[in-house]
């Protein structure tokens, strides 16, 4: 997965943040709802977009590349990127650069906020760049780490074919952020899908010509289209004035470097899952790593629909309250989404568990994306669906801990748990081989969410919320677990009368199946009052 992947939850988080910014401003009432609203509904629907693009780009790709070695060495040149991202903390830079800017802008000090914008975005480039040509001088060698499950040349040269990218997403980042600090939302909006149509048409257009490199080139041009062609004249109009400025005794520039050290330091599960899943897959036979990439791709779809966009709603609220300090109203908050989440959730994907084969096989099985390469991916797809949950939720437990300014904790116990998942990844990608990676970081996530919800309930001396909340979960798992069974009778009932080679055939044989066994889990979730479903099915009526 391009490194636009763990991008997006970064961006996802600072976007947040801008949204409190603009609570705290002084306006209006119905003038500050309203401009919240028209920024959520913006965001929210440039991420199910995003989700949608990101799902026809592997779809793409599973036509072209299916789940071969040359598709394994596609997703593992992405690895130095990634780490080059984040070391720079191009993913976090607005959380860190848009208080600075701010500042000066709210002062009316426009002249000062321009000067910070050039002379980090100068010394970061001068950085990047040369960090850039470095990972491209050594790249054989770091790649020559990973394991034989991908060739060696080839991902270097795909290696080398994206870095350069890298810069373009550091100037976007500044793009966006002056966009974000003057409450504009639209041209942001769009980068993720000019990113992902220029891999898309890259690999339409030159992968007759040249191979997987096709798709290397059209993430270079993907990257210049939206970081800079797309976002260029959104910053112009907010008035950007960039001047060639070098001064690295700059007091701003300083505090830039010190607030970014400790988000670079924290380097999660959600990041860190990136990396070891390809360096670890890359020690397996055949296309296990393809499998594993697009086994996470489809698990993430739901968790940005559910945990992403969640989240990026709830934020701004759940920061007034702690700003008010009214943490009785955070924590029904807190609960409510996160119910809500598993009741959504869970019975889905345990619904889906059974019908992976046929969840795969109706979004990639074409192409070179055989019938095999279906076998091969389903078990690691319903192993990552076992584990979606707590990685939706873990998104909106981190928010209650940023709301109140604690962002230390969080990162701290994040990455404390993606250090001690290494061993897990290492003892079960041998024993279990790609499943057993969709396990460990399966187990890693839920291990995270469980430790942020209960410290965050015991903080605030809500342990007997905890134990509610944790008593509906089981209640969720439970119906998850019978529709899931259920879905798996109508299968097996199904499939031999319907056949499940075809698109058209694995497509009946998906609906006759997940949609009784849906409506089972909507009934017992409605019966067993875990949520209202009626209330939810018209408010979400009355919402499309």
């Amino acid at each position: 997965m391009p490194p636009a992947c763990t991008r997006g939850v970064r961006i996802s988080f600072y976007r947040d943040k801008i949204l409190m910014s603009t609570l705290q401003k002084p306006s209006s009432a119905p003038d500050l709802k309203r401009s919240i609203a028209i920024a959520s509904v913006i965001m929210m629907t440039s991420v199910l977009l995003s989700r949608i693009m990101g799902l026809a780009r592997e779809t793409v790709l599973s036509g072209y590349c299916g789940t071969s070695t040359e598709m394994n060495a596609y997703v593992a040149s992405f690895i130095i990127p990634e780490l080059l991202n984040h070391f720079l903390a191009g993913g976090y830079l607005s959380i860190t650069f848009i208080p600075i800017f701010q500042k000066y802008l709210v002062s009316g000090e426009r002249e000062k906020s321009w000067r910070v914008f050039s002379n980090l975005l100068t010394t970061g480039t001068i950085v990047l760049a040369v960090l850039v040509v470095l990972s491209i001088v050594f790249t054989r060698q770091i790649i020559g780490l990973m394991g034989h499950g991908v060739p060696l040349d080839l991902t270097v040269r795909l290696t080398r074919i994206i870095m350069p990218a890298q810069l373009l997403f550091y100037w976007g980042a500044f793009l966006l952020a002056v966009q974000y600090a003057n409450n504009r939302f639209f041209l942001p909006a769009l980068l993720p899908l000019c990113y992902n149509g220029g891999i898309i048409l890259g690999g339409i257009i030159l992968y007759p010509l040249i191979g997987v490199e096709g798709f290397a080139w059209g993430v270079l041009i993907g990257s210049l289209v939206g970081n800079v062609f797309v976002q260029l004249p959104g910053a112009l109009r907010v008035g950007m004035r960039y001047r060639l400025i070098l001064d690295l005794r700059d007091k701003d520039l300083y505090t830039y470097v010190m607030v970014t050290i400790p988000l670079i330091i924290g380097a999660g599960m959600t990041f860190s899952n990136e990396i070891f899943f390809r360096y670890f897959g890359s020690f397996l036979k055949g296309g296990a790593l393809a499998s594993i990439n697009y086994s996470l791709r489809t698990m993430m779809i739901f968790v940005g629909v559910f945990g992403q966009a969640a989240g990026v709603a709830s934020y701004p609220f759940l920061a007034r309250l702690a700003v008010e300090r009214k943490f009785g109203d955070m924590n029904n908050l807190l609960n409510g989404i996160t119910r809500k989440i598993a009741a959504l959730l869970i019975p889905c994907c345990g619904v889906m568990i059974p019908l992976s084969a046929q969840v795969i096989a109706v979004l990639f099985q074409h192409g070179r994306f055989d019938a095999a390469s279906t076998a091969a991916t389903a078990p690691v797809l319903a192993v990552y669906l076992a584990g979606a949950f707590p990685f939706a939720a873990s998104t909106i437990v981190m928010r209650s801990f940023y709301a109140e300014q604690k962002m230390i904790f969080p990162m701290v116990t994040s990455t404390a748990i993606a250090l001690a998942s290494i061993p897990c990844f290492l003892w079960l990608s041998t024993l279990l081989g790609a499943m057993g990676i969709a396990l460990a970081s399966s187990v890693a996530m839920t291990v995270q969410f469980f430790v942020l919800y209960w410290t965050w309930e015991n903080r605030h001396s809500f342990r007997a919320d905890f134990v509610a909340t944790l008593m509906v979960f089981g209640k969720v798992l439970c119906i998850g677990a019978v529709a899931g069974a259920l879905c798996l009778a109508l299968k097996t009932l199904l499939a031999p009368r319907i056949g499940a080679h075809s698109f058209v055939q694995n497509l009946l044989v998906a609906a006759g199946a997940g949609i009784p066994a849906l409506a089972a889990a909507a009934v017992a979730l409605h019966f067993g009052k875990v949520v209202d479903v009626r209330e939810l099915a018209l408010r979400f009526a009355k919402r499309v």
